[in-house]
């Protein structure tokens, strides 16, 4: 099995869902970080803020550090949380027996300081299971945002190093077939987070 598995598909399909079911409580145990909605009282989508990947387990009291606002039109964006709070999280994943990344490939990709603390873990012989977005979500979030074409090469190169790492395995999943997925992430977490 390999050290990293990453599902990728479209948004919604149940990828960080299937992650979390699996692993459950061993989440308290990973380094990492997860991304998710912030929504308000009426549920409306407020936003999407990081978190330690660690909230992801049934353990309270993490205060996510909100990076997409949606208040605004467009929608503001605090880079500031992918130069400290992430870079923190990915230097500090090497110290876990393991670690999440839910998700990757977004916009975090045009932030130097992100994109290096990312190469080096990816590098790294750190088990890894994670969700990265697909090609054309990256696409949709170049447009929304406003990113140049400089992300889309980025994404492109992420896609094309985690594909091309023998260490790596990238799983492309739907709403209709996540049958491969949950063998792959149950196999993983046999492995890997025992």
């Amino acid at each position: 099995m390999q050290r990293k598995l990453f599902l990728r598909g479209p948004s919604g399909c149940g990828k960080s869902t299937l992650i979390r079911s699996v692993l459950g409580e061993k989440l308290a145990e990973a380094g990492g970080f997860l991304t998710q909605p912030y929504r308000g009282e009426d549920g409306a989508l407020l936003g999407m803020e990081l978190l330690p990947a660690a909230a992801a387990a049934p353990v309270e009291g993490f205060l996510g550090a909100r990076y997409l606002d949606f208040s605004t039109c467009p929608p503001s964006r605090d880079n500031e949380v992918f130069r400290t709070e992430a870079v923190r999280l990915l230097t500090e994943a090497a110290y876990y027996p393991f670690s999440m990344l839910d998700e990757i490939g977004g916009f975090e990709l045009v932030i130097p300081q992100f994109r290096e603390a990312l190469g080096v873990f990816l590098s790294s012989s750190s088990p890894c299971i994670g969700v990265i977005k697909t090609l054309e979500e990256a696409e949709l979030m170049r447009s929304y945002l406003g990113l140049g074409d400089r992300f889309s090469s980025l994404a492109q190169r992420l896609h094309a190093a985690l594909e091309a790492d023998s260490d790596t395995l990238v799983i492309d999943v739907s709403e209709q077939d996540m049958g491969q997925a949950e063998h792959a992430v149950r196999e993983w977490a046999k492995v890997y987070a025992g």
